[in-house]
């Protein structure tokens, strides 16, 4: 096989996770079929299987691979070209996330990574945690030490982030919604400085607390 061939075979299997991403994203891993993949690609479902001969589960690992080492990248991208502060650090990974295709990251860890392999499930969990948990635990980290913010777990913050996230991708589908830019000043401003109006008083101690505290 020469060089060109490779190239085009390369080529073929790129469109093919291309067409799998949009499918998989949308409609989650159990409601799709290879069939409805080579549909999408106008082609016969057994020419998915020279790049997949595993089948569905290896076309949605390597999908996902994919998705996460592509997050991966523009993550440490947009935190690299950002200001030394958590803020703008932030702002720089919402703007990230908020120019990617709708994805739900939960019901991808919640719903599709169930319905494979626990040996492909934990490998794509781990992935997963590499590609968005620990950039932004990073952030948070590095914000501590500097004084910036008061010592949190990392790991829960960042959830809470990429949670925030998940909202604001399909918050955009919101009539009503403001303008990016608002949305994300916002959402970033109630993250670091909270919801407590600052000009009032702040009551008694322990008022903030929920009646079941």
């Amino acid at each position: 096989m020469n060089a060109n061939d490779q190239d085009e075979i390369s080529e073929a299997k790129e469109r093919v996770l291309d067409a799998a991403e949009i499918l998989f994203m949308r409609q989650g891993y159990t409601a799709i079929t290879l069939r409805d993949i080579a549909r999408e690609l106008n082609m016969k479902q057994a020419s998915l299987y020279y790049h997949f001969p595993k089948g569905k589960e290896q076309l949605y690992m390597e999908m996902s691979q994919r998705f996460f080492l592509r997050n991966r990248r523009g993550l440490d991208e947009a935190i690299a070209t950002a200001a030394p502060t958590v803020s703008a650090q932030l702002y720089a990974v919402a703007e990230w996330f908020a120019g990617q295709p709708l994805v739900s990251l939960a019901s991808m860890m919640h719903t599709d990574m169930p319905a494979l392999q626990p040996e492909t499930a934990d490998h794509l969990s781990r992935m997963a945690y590499d590609a968005l948990f620990v950039p932004l635990r990073t952030i948070f980290i590095d914000g501590a030490a500097r004084g910036e913010t008061r010592p949190v777990n990392p790991d829960v913050l960042a959830g809470s982030f990429l949670a925030i996230m998940d909202g604001i991708q399909f918050g955009r589908k919101s009539p009503h919604r403001p303008s990016r830019a608002q949305m994300l000043d916002e959402i970033i401003s109630v993250l670091l400085d909270g919801l407590r109006d600052r000009t009032q008083p702040t009551g008694p101690p322990g008022i903030s607390r929920s009646p079941s505290a």
